[in-house]
Parts: C-alpha cells; sequence; structure tokens
C-alpha cells in the first residue's frame, strides 16, 4: 500500500467509527461532527456505484485509444504490439502519478483499472508476437505473459492494496502449475496438481501469518491478506474435493488422472482427498474458533456445507435430499445442544465462551484507535461548586432610604 496514504486510510476508519457509535448511540451527533471534521479524509472517495461507473468508463475508453489506431492504420501484430507496448506504461503513470499522487484519487475505480490494464497491456505486448514463431515459442510466450500477470498483479496488491489485485494473483499462482505443464508437455496432472496443493498452502500458510500482527498493517493491506487466506483455502478444497470426485475431469475435460493408472495407487489416493474434504473444514473450524476469527468461522460453515453436500459421492445413505435434510436436523441438534450446555454453566457461560451476545452486531468494528479519537472530544463533566460560609446577611442603602438584612 501507499505509504503517503497510510494515515488517510486511518483518518477513514476512524470517521468510520464515529458514524457507527453515532448510529447506536454511544456518542451525540455534535461528537460525531466534531470527529468528522477534526479527522477529515486526505484522500477523495466515492460510492461504490460511482466506482464501478468510472471503472466501466475507463476501460472502455483506454480500449478504443488502443484499438482505433490499430483499426484505421490497418496495423499488423507488430504494430499492436508497439501500441500496447506504449500504452502500458502510460496507463501506469497517468493512475500512479496524476490520479493517485496529483489529484488524490484512491479507490475511485479509474485509477485502479488504469493499473490492471498496464499489466494486461504488457502481459499480451509479450505473448501477441509469438504467434508467428512456432507453436513451441507460443507456449513459452504465453507463460512469460502468465508469469508477468502474476508479478503485477502481486505488486499492484502489495504497493496499492487492492484486494482485487490479490485475488487476480492467487488464481495466476493456482493456474500457473498446469500452464507449466502444458508447456512441458506433461500429459499427467498428477504433478501439477501436487505443486498446485503445495503453492496454495504455503501462500496460506504465509498470510495466516501475516494477519497475526493485523493490529500494525494499513487496512488495505490487510484487505490483501484475507483475500489471499480465504481464496487459498477455498483453492485447497476445492482441489481435494474435485479431485476425490474426479467428475469434473472424467465428465468435463475429458480426461482422468495419470494416477488411475497405476494399480493400487488411484483408490488409496481418492480415499485421501475425500478424508482431506471432510478435515478441511472441521480443522478451519477449529481454528476460527481459537483465533475468534470470524472470516474463518464463516469460511468453515461454507465448506462444511459443501462437504454435506457431496457426501453422497463417498458415502451412499439414500437419496440426495434425505441426506440433506439428516445433516441439517444434526447440525441444528448439535447447535441446540450447544447453546444449552452453555447457559448451563455458571452465570450462563463457560469458561471463555458465553451463550449470550457479547457486543451488537454494528459494533464489532469498534477498536481502541477510534475510541481514543472520541475521548478528546467528550464534554467535560460539570462538577457543582461546594458552596462554604459566606459572612454578613445584610445590606443597607444609602441615604436611609432602603435596607435590608
Amino acid at each position: 500500500m501507499i505509504a503517503r496514504y497510510g494515515e488517510g486510510e486511518n483518518r477513514v476508519q476512524v470517521v468510520e467509527e464515529a458514524r457507527r457509535w453515532e448510529e447506536v448511540g454511544l456518542i451525540s451527533p455534535a461528537q460525531a461532527a466534531a470527529v468528522r471534521e477534526r479527522y477529515r479524509p486526505e484522500l477523495v472517495r466515492v460510492n461504490l456505484f460511482i466506482r464501478i461507473l468510472l471503472a466501466l468508463f475507463t476501460a472502455v475508453g483506454v480500449v478504443a485509444l488502443v484499438a482505433l489506431p490499430a483499426v484505421v492504420l490497418h496495423v499488423e501484430e507488430a504494430g499492436i504490439t508497439a501500441l500496447l507496448l506504449l500504452f502500458a506504461p502510460l496507463c501506469a503513470w497517468v493512475a500512479d502519478r496524476g490520479l493517485i499522487h496529483g489529484r488524490r484519487l484512491y479507490r475511485c475505480g479509474a485509477e485502479e483499472v488504469l493499473l490492471i490494464l498496464a499489466v494486461v497491456f504488457l502481459a499480451m505486448a509479450v505473448g501477441i508476437p509469438t504467434h508467428d514463431w512456432g507453436r513451441n515459442a507460443e507456449r513459452l510466450g504465453w507463460l512469460a505473459a502468465h508469469g508477468i500477470v502474476l508479478v503485477g498483479a502481486a505488486l499492484l496488491a502489495v504497493r496499492y492494496g487492492y484486494a482485487l489485485a490479490a485475488l487476480a494473483a492467487v488464481v495466476a499462482l493456482a493456474a500457473l502449475p498446469f500452464h507449466l505443464a502444458d508447456v512441458q508437455h506433461w500429459h499427467t496432472p498428477g504433478l501439477a496438481r501436487v505443486v498446485l496443493f503445495l503453492l496454495l498452502g504455503a501462500v496460506g500458510i504465509w498470510a495466516h501469518q501475516r494477519l497475526g500482527c493485523r493490529e500494525r498493517l494499513p487496512r488495505g493491506y490487510l484487505w490483501c491478506l484475507e483475500t489471499v487466506r480465504l481464496t487459498t483455502l477455498a483453492g485447497l478444497f476445492l482441489d481435494v474435493n474435485l479431485y476425490a470426485h474426479r467428475l469434473l475431469w472424467q465428465n468435463w475435460l475429458g480426461w482422468r488422472s495419470g494416477a488411475a493408472n497405476v494399480p493400487g495407487f488411484d483408490p488409496w489416493f481418492d480415499l485421501c482427498c475425500a478424508v482431506l474434504t471432510a478435515l478441511l473444514p472441521a480443522a478451519i473450524l477449529a481454528l476460527g474458533i481459537v483465533r475468534r476469527d470470524r472470516a474463518l468461522l464463516w469460511f468453515a460453515v461454507f465448506s462444511g456445507t459443501a462437504s454435506l453436500l457431496t457426501l453422497a459421492y463417498f458415502v451412499h445413505l439414500g437419496y440426495l435430499a434425505e441426506e440433506v435434510t439428516a445433516a441439517g436436523l444434526v447440525l441444528a441438534g448439535l447447535a441446540f445442544g450447544v447453546l444449552r450446555w452453555l447457559r448451563a454453566g455458571a452465570d450462563r457461560r463457560r469458561g471463555a465462551f458465553t451463550a449470550e451476545p457479547l457486543l451488537e452486531p454494528r459494533l464489532y468494528g469498534l477498536d481502541f484507535e477510534s475510541l481514543a479519537a472520541m475521548q478528546p472530544l467528550a464534554p467535560a463533566t460539570e462538577t457543582p461548586q461546594v458552596g462554604g460560609f459566606r459572612p454578613g446577611g445584610g445590606s443597607f442603602g444609602g441615604g436611609g432610604v432602603s435596607g435590608g438584612y
């Protein structure tokens, strides 16, 4: 993320927290207005709808600027490559210097699309010229373009804190073993799948370790790490789940795994994938409970639901509708049982877990930084002054006209 806008992101977060505190009645509207005035963000931000519109118009405009001279001048592949090589650094320069540093436009859609198009143009400029150089050269050229997309998306995520760039980097990393297997003519994807599993596992562990010190991370970088962690977990789960079923590879792609030709290996490999399909949601659920991480808890819920829906491919207990209904009843009973067990404990809790809601949903985002920002704006408590002994009991008017005691 840009270091220059680290303070601006903190200001935006404080203003958002003040709005939440005002909604639940913890601070008065006057205090919230004072917070907005004191912590006014230095960034130019827009809402999501305007951001999407700016992104679309920017993408259409830039693509038209590239396609117009190519169509009018009837340029060949070399000319298109030259145009892409010209527009790639131009888009990056306009986004970084003209919009972000010059106009203070950050997360407004236009600068994001310009940076993404810069990476895409550079990758296309490397891959397109190899079309006439032979099949092997074309494979290597597009593999190099794949690497450019991977490195470019990772740089955008690190420097600017774009979560979509982090998602694109993980997807490009996941597709890299299969692209490499295609270039090297590895017709058995078993090794590629092992490499995919190891890559996603290593990246997911790295992102999870980095999220352990989330208090010191900028919000944009935090979003990127969270996107990387959830994407790698989803990739691991889909990998073992789909490989265990082998429906995708047999029915959609028309080929089977190379391990199927090895006697005695394919059933054991399928069994390992089936076990991992069942254990991954349980392990993530346990990790989410230990770390008090809501993102991991939600992922465990969705992946566990997917595991239950695909249970019929491993254990045939009946029709799918009956199995899903039975699994839902079991989960509902388990949830009510755990809730009753918590309520039966001392003070309606068991250890660190309680049956009562700790905070309102709108208060989940409150942090100590926002609380510290509110403290100087809180009105001072007025204490009544204690009156002491005052001598005298009356006054007398001048000239004997009036008097009183």
